[in-house]
């Protein structure tokens, strides 16, 4: 990487949404538990885009994303749809930078996607993400969040550029792909990762599994400063552009970081040095976002708590593991 060279990405997740916020209930038709449904999606800097009707209308485009623990819609599209609009003031904690974000909350919106049965959030967040959209290079107009999510398998299948939705009850997986045992708190998707740094030290990091960013692997700065990793020289900085400004970040090489037996061999991490916003929370270590998950067709299966990965581009199981 070129030194000081700054790499804009897009991070949509909300960091009140992550440490916060508790599972909202739905008014929705229970989900299907044997059917697939095949999500109309397209995709930008590996972030998936489906395509919505809300209320009727549309078509609208949500990000699908494991990241954001409730459904959220841009203000402008909930004011086209005419939705009640609750004032819940300014947050600083929106976002990965640490400026203030103007937060609302909005109820009484359908959200169908598919084929799959009505979504029905009791409530749903109303944060500006459209001006998100130059940097991502799609439109969009909200995110479906793990409340929606949750409910499924859910497989994003990165090398194919499909998304689809497994009723829990029907759904068998028969690959040969790598089972993860996953945490699901207060909608915060985490999964265990181990780490090896270029002096051989190796840890264990809990990382917050995010479809919906497209920035690099990023370690929290309370885990940062917990394991003194600014004792090693940057390759250069990287920038995240999100829903409330910029935030850049001196950028690390690891010898390795893997999910059980699935292993990304010399990734590049950002080390946060964030006082507020996303990436300063303790409640997790740091995140993978789109740019390393669409090494893999990874399924999401929350009802099993358990994330599977199959290798598309990365080596199965070829460093070795702490202890071995």
């Amino acid at each position: 990487m070129t030194p000081n060279r700054i790499v804009p990405a897009l991070v949509l997740a909300v960091a009140a949404l992550t440490s916060r916020a508790t599972p909202g209930q739905v008014r929705s038709t229970p989900p299907s538990r044997v059917a697939v449904h095949e999500l109309p999606v397209e995709r930008a800097l590996n972030v998936f885009f489906a395509r919505v009707v809300l209320n009727g209308k549309g078509p609208f485009w949500f990000t699908v994303d494991t990241g954001a623990t409730l459904t959220v819609i841009d203000p402008s599209t909930a004011s086209r749809l005419g939705l009640q609009v609750a004032d819940e003031g300014e947050h600083r904690n929106l976002g990965v930078a640490s400026g203030l974000t103007e937060l609302k909350t909005a109820r009484g919106l359908s959200i169908a996607v598919g084929g799959a049965p009505p979504f029905v959030p009791d409530k749903l967040f109303v944060v500006p993400v459209r001006g998100n959209a130059g940097a991502l290079g799609h439109a969009v107009d909200g995110v479906l969040g793990t409340d929606f999510l949750r409910r499924y398998v859910v497989e994003f299948d990165y090398p194919a550029g499909r998304v689809r939705l497994h009723g829990a009850a029907g759904f068998a997986y028969r690959g040969n792909g790598t089972i993860v045992p996953v945490e699901l708190s207060a909608n915060l998707l985490l999964a265990p990762a181990a780490v090896a740094l270029n002096d051989d030290t190796t840890m264990t990091a809990h990382m917050l599994v995010d479809t919906g960013s497209s920035a690099r692997l990023t370690f929290n700065a309370p885990f940062v400063r917990r394991h003194n990793l600014t004792r090693f020289p940057p390759l250069g900085l990287t920038a995240s552009v999100g829903i409330n400004g910029v935030t850049s970040a001196p950028v690390i090489g690891l010898r390795y970081l893997a999910f059980g037996q699935a292993t990304l061999d010399r990734p590049e991490v950002a080390l946060s040095h964030a006082a507020s916003g996303l990436t300063s929370s303790d409640a997790f270590d740091g995140i993978i976002g789109a740019e390393l998950l669409s090494r893999f067709r990874l399924f999401v299966d929350y009802p099993a708590r358990r994330l599977i990965l199959e290798a598309a581009r990365v080596t199965q199981g070829t460093v070795p593991r702490p202890g071995s």
